[in-house]
């Protein structure tokens, strides 16, 4: 017991620094968690080992990570979000999935290993874009709109696509017994996805009838951190990611009159506490010492596809959309950014046995190579020389 405190402590003290540094250097805290972790971990010092104990810990930071993201989404931003978003979205989407699948044929023949790489890919993180986007002043700009829309849309099919496929690479089989399983994975993620569809819509309705009975206390917050991990634990149940129970719990929370309150307790349970463990757990894990050649040519092929995979199929959506060239180039670039869903999912992977530690490494370096290099490219594609030439 003694170990595990002391080990939180490390991991705790390590993270924040990093975070600390992450920020002085405009680079997002989560950076600062991950080099943590490699340096707590095996790779480095050595101090910390990724026990029982601590998988715990980090699981609940996922599930708490999820929920936080839920309760910041802006429903009603979505809904009006419209169909270029979308469109914008399910092109992010797809391309990533095709090129990643693909480009994984190189190195793996292991099928649902291969389709996982392609999912891990579709992730977007649009944090950095967001905060990139408010120091140039283009948030409220039609490529910034339509770039946060995509983003909140990206993350539900997002999240809908790896339930999908970590219930099927876990139930498939071969024959009718087989099929019949793949078959039940969809009725119930249908169900699932029914469900959660009426319980955004219309929960936070009914529960804003009692406002005046509800008070923002302690009680709600704890009756709320519950709600969502019993929904973890149903989504979980039904084959489906925890993770994916956990933001829905989040978007039905999202619409009460004391959602503030809740994200502003929930954020520090989060950022303060269980997200830290989860990312530094990311980073002990990682194993640099299987760091070779291979390893760093799978990183290049992965990198390369997240960068490509984004700009073609969100700027293709866009023109589609009869937006700019420039415009369509601005929101292509402002998806490229990976981050906490590609990380999570690469870990989920993993612990799955889905993928091997050889795809795991290459992802935690392709999210933070996007993390650099997006603000860099966002404020080339909306400088005046740039858009001149492109427009």
């Amino acid at each position: 017991m003694e170990k595990t405190l002391l080990n939180i402590v490390l991991i705790l003290i390590f993270t924040k620094i990093g975070g600390i540094i992450s920020r002085k250097l405009k680079m997002p805290e989560v950076l600062g968690a991950l080099i943590a972790g490699v340096i707590l971990g095996p790779v480095v010092l050595n101090i910390v080992q990724y026990d029982d104990n601590i998988k715990l810990l980090s699981n609940l930071g996922v599930i708490m990570l999820m929920f936080l993201a839920g309760l910041e989404t802006n429903v009603e931003e979505f809904k009006k979000a419209g169909l270029s978003s979308f469109i914008i979205a399910v092109a992010g989407i797809v391309l990533p999935l095709v090129f990643g699948t693909l480009s994984a044929y190189m190195f793996f023949n292991n099928f649902w290993e291969n389709v996982f790489v392609g999912v891990i890919l579709t992730a977007t993180s649009v944090s950095i874009t967001v905060e990139t986007l408010k120091e140039l002043g283009k948030l409220n700009t039609r490529a910034g709109i339509n770039i946060l829309g995509a983003a909140v849309i990206d993350d539900i099919l997002g999240l809908i696509l790896i339930s999908v496929v970590l219930a099927v690479a876990q139930t498939s089989g071969s024959g009718n017994s087989g099929s019949l399983s793949i078959v039940y994975v969809f009725i119930k993620i249908t169900l699932f996805c029914l469900f959660s569809i009426i319980g955004i819509l219309y929960i936070p309705k009914y529960i804003n009838k009692f406002k005046d009975y509800l008070k923002p206390s302690k009680e709600f917050l704890t009756f709320s951190i519950a709600l969502a991990i019993l929904i973890a634990y149903i989504a979980e149940s039904l084959g489906i990611a925890a993770i994916t129970g956990a933001y829905i719990c989040g978007l039905m929370l999202s619409s009460l009159s004391y959602k503030e309150y809740l994200e502003r307790n929930v954020k520090a349970i989060s950022s303060g506490f269980l997200s830290l463990i989860f990312f530094a757990s990311v980073g002990i894990e990682a194993n640099l010492k299987g760091l070779n050649m291979e390893v760093l040519f799978i990183t290049l092929v992965m990198f390369i596809v997240a960068v490509i995979g984004k700009i073609l199929g969100c700027s293709s959506a866009a023109r589609l959309m009869k937006m700019s060239r420039s415009e369509a180039v601005q929101i292509g670039v402002g998806m490229i950014s990976r981050g906490e869903v590609a990380i999570i999912t690469a870990n989920i992977g993993l612990q799955k046995g889905i993928i091997s530690e050889e795809i795991f490494l290459p992802t935690l370096i392709v999210v933070i190579l996007t993390t650099i290099i997006t603000p860099i490219l966002l404020k080339l594609a909306f400088s005046h020389r740039v858009e001149k030439k492109i427009r």
